[in-house]
Order: structure tokens, then sequence, then C-alpha cells
């Protein structure tokens, strides 16, 4: 997610207190803190913020894709020691 943070971070700066970045900075606390956001907030973004949502969206759910197999491998590993050790 380093990416788009960073390209969203600095359009924050370039576009502070505008509503889309309110939006961008809410989507990333939502997508951080699994909390509810409302995505209707999307369609009212300028195109520039609106890619960076999906951006950011995109990196999210591919960080959680690769933290989730690499759980599974992790969980896999230890079962298989307990096994051995049994």
């Amino acid at each position: 997610m380093a990416n788009a943070v960073k390209l969203i971070a600095k359009y924050m700066e370039r576009n502070a207190g505008g509503r889309d970045a309110e939006t961008l900075r809410d989507l990333c606390s939502a997508l951080e803190s699994e909390t509810h956001f409302e995505l209707s907030r999307l369609y009212d973004l300028k195109a520039k913020a609106f890619a960076l949502a999906m951006a950011m969206i995109e990196e999210w759910r591919f960080d959680r894709h690769v933290i989730e197999r690499r759980l599974q491998k992790y969980l896999a590993q230890e079962e298989n020691l307990a096994q051995e050790e049994a």
C-alpha cells in the first residue's frame, strides 16, 4: 500500500482542507481500521482523487491477500511441526 499512500499523502498536502482530501483520509482510515466507509462518497471525487482512491483499494486488497497467504502458510507449518512432534 505504500505507493498509493504516498501519492494520497502528497495529494492531501496540495489540497489540504478540501472535500476530496477529507474523503481520501476517511477512506484510508476506514481501510486500516476495518470500519465503515460510505462508498457513495467516491462518486463525488474529482478524477485524480477517484483514481487515487481506486489505487488505494487495489493495494489494500492485494496486501490483505498477501498477509492471508502468509498466515495460512505459517499456520500450516505450525501444524506440520505439531504433527511431527506427536
